[in-house]
């Protein structure tokens, strides 16, 4: 399970929205402790945002508009992380890893809603598209985890994304970047 959002300057009210993700992943290590995991994960992001705005910023006590915005986005992503295993015990280990990921966008939408004085609007778009948001996205990505008995893994995990997958209409910068937040649960084979 994961938390995730869009950190921007200027978008205000935004909120975690919990998602998931599921993968399979290989271990290989160099030594007792250094090693690489890359994986082949499905796993969904956006953001919660809510507030409200000036239905006339020019004039003085115009119509407030409260809105409610959700963002759901599915990814296939590929994290390659280096990592290091420090062993507690025979049957204990912990292991922190840490490199970045590329994501390719498959399937999402977003809903907003809007309360006016004589009724809703509800607009629903598709994520992906040439008014929405571009397919790729990449960055770092860090995690710890707690291995037993070499078999079963739960593990706590962040990724910060660093790439805008706006389009840029009139060269503009939206400055949206991915971020999540996750624990997972895993049994090797």
């Amino acid at each position: 399970m994961n938390f995730s959002r869009v950190v921007n300057k200027s978008l205000q009210g935004v909120n975690m929205k919990p998602g998931y993700q599921f993968g399979v992943g290989i271990e290989y290590y160099f030594t007792n402790h250094w090693g690489i995991q890359p994986s082949l994960m499905l796993i969904s992001k956006g953001y919660k945002n809510e507030g409200s705005y000036s239905s006339d910023p020019t004039s003085y006590g115009s119509e407030m508009i409260p809105f409610k915005g959700v963002e759901n986005r599915v990814y296939i992503e590929l994290p390659v992380m280096l990592a290091y295993r420090l062993n507690l015990s025979g049957a204990m280990k912990l292991i922190f890893n840490g490199g970045g990921y590329i994501s390719y966008g498959i399937d999402g939408q977003n809903k907003y809603t809007e309360t006016h004085e004589d009724g809703y609007s509800i607009w629903h778009n598709v994520t992906f598209s040439r008014i929405g948001l571009k397919r790729f996205d990449t960055g770092l990505t860090a995690g710890a985890t707690f291995e037993l008995k070499h078999r079963y893994t739960i593990g706590l995990f962040g990724e910060w994304g660093l790439y805008d997958p706006s389009y840029h209409q009139f060269k503009k910068t939206y400055g949206l970047k991915n971020q999540t937040y996750g624990l997972n649960v895993g049994y090797k084979f």
